[in-house]
């Protein structure tokens, strides 16, 4: 099972899962997750969102009331995972970013979010890919990503 899910494909999902999967549909595929953590990004009680965990495969999945609890995001912590062939987990800012520029990735956008006596936390965002690399103390920690948007409030699902 695990190797039908190396391939990090942006705006379509990872490996034979896809973007607007429903649970029930992701649960026939992965089995029951170790954990599931339901939140709301906003004070709104009807805007959730149920974070799944699967610690064996360093994978984590998001669903989204709003969207009729449809897969919305994925989240990846382990080098077995790939983007364009290549294993980036643990690799430098510097590295992954040399890397991103090969494969022709442009208009990648670095944002700092370290705290004073905190670690060294920054993510690099693509933003037209909906992707981004959370890097810690200067090496790669995970990669997530979500759908693609037609607009603003469009979502462009993978058929």
């Amino acid at each position: 099972m695990k190797a039908a899910l190396k391939e990090i494909k942006p705006g379509y999902g990872l490996g034979v899962l896809k973007f607007g999967m429903s649970r029930a549909e992701v649960k026939l595929i992965l089995g029951e997750p170790t954990s599931i953590d339901k939140y709301s990004y906003t004070n709104s009680l009807t805007e959730l969102t149920e974070s799944w965990e699967y610690t064996e495969l360093s994978l984590s999945l998001s669903f989204d009331e709003d969207e009729d609890w449809k897969l919305m995001m994925f989240s990846v912590t382990n080098n077995f995972y790939e983007f364009e062939n290549l294993a980036l987990i643990g690799l430098s800012e510097e590295k992954v970013t040399q890397s991103l520029a090969q494969l022709k990735f442009e208009d990648l956008y670095l944002e700092d979010f370290s705290e004073q006596d905190d670690e060294d936390q920054k993510m690099l965002e693509i933003e037209d890919k909906s992707l981004n690399f959370w890097f810690v103390d200067g090496a790669l920690d995970e990669i997530q990503w979500s759908p693609l948007f037609i607009d603003d409030d469009t979502i462009d699902w993978p058929s």
